[in-house]
């Protein structure tokens, strides 16, 4: 058996350091921004005291009574209607024979009828006999008006029948609008509403003077004004006049009490 004499060998060995990461810079730029953001902020927006609401009382001070009048126009909405009447007239009989002649109530001629019945007597050596009765138009309206002597008829052979005058009083039917009072409460709301409006600021309530011509609706108010005061400090949200006062919502910011040190 031959021996084989092995040489060692040599190995070289080489540590190379690799470089570390270099830190991001994002996170840097971030937080800067948001403490130039914040800085900005405080700057910009001063501290605010914190506001305070209230409710206090004050005395009201009077002033002089003003006065403001408003008019508005009523507006008819009712209808009426009045119908139509009969025309009325005398009729005038006269009787040419010597046998008295009765007309009966409701005797009809020529458009009118008797009102009652009449007894017309006989003619005699002093002329004819004569008699008068009232009578009516059978239709209403003003077609019932008649002329003198429209009526002259011959009624038999010897009993005439005439109007001497005219018949009068027919009318036809119509209507009229006239003044409700809703119509004249409506006009009456709108005048106290002009006045309403109007009107601007804390006051008693205002005496009311109502009058009224044609259609013509007139309103005047009669109002004793007041005024107040609060310290300038305070912002005003609301006011009510109660009896001699003035009850004023306000808000106003708490001022701080300012130190004074003593030697």
């Amino acid at each position: 058996m031959q021996s084989v004499d092995e040489q060692p060998e040599t190995i070289h060995l080489y540590v190379v350091r690799e470089e570390e990461p270099k830190p991001s810079v994002f996170p840097i730029v971030l937080s800067a921004l948001s403490l130039i953001v914040l800085l900005g902020f405080c700057v910009l927006v001063p501290y605010q005291q914190p506001v305070t609401r209230a409710v206090i009382r004050v005395p009201a001070v009077p002033l002089g009574v003003k006065t403001f009048t408003a008019q508005a126009q009523v507006i008819p909405t009712g209808i009426k209607t009045y119908p139509a009447t009969i025309a009325y007239g005398v009729l005038t009989i006269t009787n040419g024979s010597i046998i008295g002649q009765s007309i009966p109530a409701g005797f009809a001629i020529q458009g009118v009828v008797t009102d009652y019945a009449v007894y017309v007597p006989g003619g005699n050596a002093n002329g004819y006999g004569y008699a008068i009765v009232t009578a009516h138009a059978l239709i209403s309206g003003e077609g019932g008006n008649l002329a003198t002597l429209a009526i002259n008829q011959v009624n038999g052979s010897s009993v005439y029948i005439r109007n001497l005058s005219a018949f009068t009083g027919g009318k036809d039917s119509y209507a009229v609008k006239f003044a409700t009072a809703q119509d004249k409460q409506i006009a009456l709301t709108k005048a106290r509403n002009i006045l309403a409006v109007g009107i601007i600021g804390l006051h008693y309530p205002c005496q009311e003077l109502y009058s009224q011509l044609a259609l013509q609706i007139k309103i005047t108010w009669r109002c004793i004004f007041v005024t107040y005061s609060v310290p300038s400090y305070m912002h005003i949200t609301g006011a009510r006049l109660v009896g001699r006062n003035v009850i004023v919502s306000v808000l106003y910011t708490v001022r701080p009490m300012l130190r004074r040190w003593v030697k």
